[in-house]
């Protein structure tokens, strides 16, 4: 009878090992800790920011599905370099080693394959949105298109028959920050010029690139040694009975680094250093994201 009673008494010792064992091995958590994954995004152009709306995770894992990049970053920024529907996926791990996985797919708008040649022959650009126009129909440039990809920032101008550009004070914002550079009272919403080219609108002549110099923002400028031959333009081109036309380009290189966008705001004036117009209106320079 004791035998009898003392194996069902290690029986049950054994079985009550067994469970809490099973309950507390680590391989496997608590429904309440297992990871979740899932996202949302919003997008400007190409660009898409991401949002990462999963719980219960300490690792990320992002594949973009465009065979070229991945992140572990828990909120990644991305801009894509094709269009189209795209798979993005995430991974999530929890600190218990668990993965989740989710699959989304987004739309990324068609990318633009432009090659401009600064040659006179603006065909290339009517496949380029309009950055900026003068609404009011006053001064002598109408129309400013800007194409930055690859190694140029390349731009385009149209205007009426008094559009000339013999001389011009051109403004180039190269950081996206309005308050730094030069602030420009003809546009007080946004300047912040870093780079002035100041001369003539007109390949390997005697205009120049500056560099902004004044930390108040004032007309301070230092001259960058040989750096007129880095415009090459089109020069003046009349394209119809009332309008005319250029194109030019300066590499990116002369520009420094870029962050985010460039603006460009332009003083025409003639050969005589005479007032024409400015463009845009304002209150703010023509700007392109990059």
């Amino acid at each position: 009878m004791k035998k009898i009673k003392l194996t069902k008494y290690i029986t049950m010792l054994l079985t009550l090992l067994l469970l809490t064992a099973c309950s507390s091995d680590g391989s496997s958590s608590d429904s309440g800790t297992k990871p979740v994954a899932d996202f949302s995004f919003t997008n400007d152009g190409s660009t898409f920011t991401f949002t990462n709306l999963s719980t219960n995770a300490t690792k990320y894992r992002w594949d973009f599905g465009d065979l070229n990049f991945t992140s572990s970053e828990k909120d990644p920024v991305y801009t894509y370099q094709i269009g189209g529907e795209i798979r993005v996926s995430l991974t999530v791990t929890n600190e218990a080693g668990e993965d989740a996985f989710i699959t989304k797919v987004i739309a990324a708008p068609p990318i633009k394959i432009i090659d401009v040649k600064i040659d006179g022959d603006f065909g290339e650009w009517a496949d380029v949105d309009i950055t900026d126009q003068n609404t009011s129909g006053n001064g002598s440039i109408q129309i400013i298109k800007m194409w930055a990809k690859g190694e140029n920032v390349s731009v385009y101008l149209e205007g009426n028959k008094t559009m000339k550009l013999e001389l011009v004070d051109m403004f180039i914002n190269t950081d996206g920050n309005t308050q730094t550079g030069f602030l420009h009272s003809n546009w007080p919403d946004g300047s912040g010029a870093e780079i002035l080219f100041e001369g003539p609108m007109l390949s390997n002549d005697w205009g120049q690139f500056y560099t902004h110099t004044d930390p108040n923002g004032g007309w301070g400028w230092s001259g960058i040694a040989g750096s007129g031959v880095n415009l090459k333009t089109s020069g003046i081109v009349s394209i119809s009975d009332t309008a005319n036309a250029m194109e030019f380009s300066i590499p990116k290189s002369q520009l420094g680094t870029l962050k985010g966008s460039i603006g460009i705001a332009i003083t025409e004036m003639t050969s005589g250093w005479s007032a024409v117009a400015n463009f845009p209106e304002g209150p703010k320079f023509s700007t392109l994201k990059l």
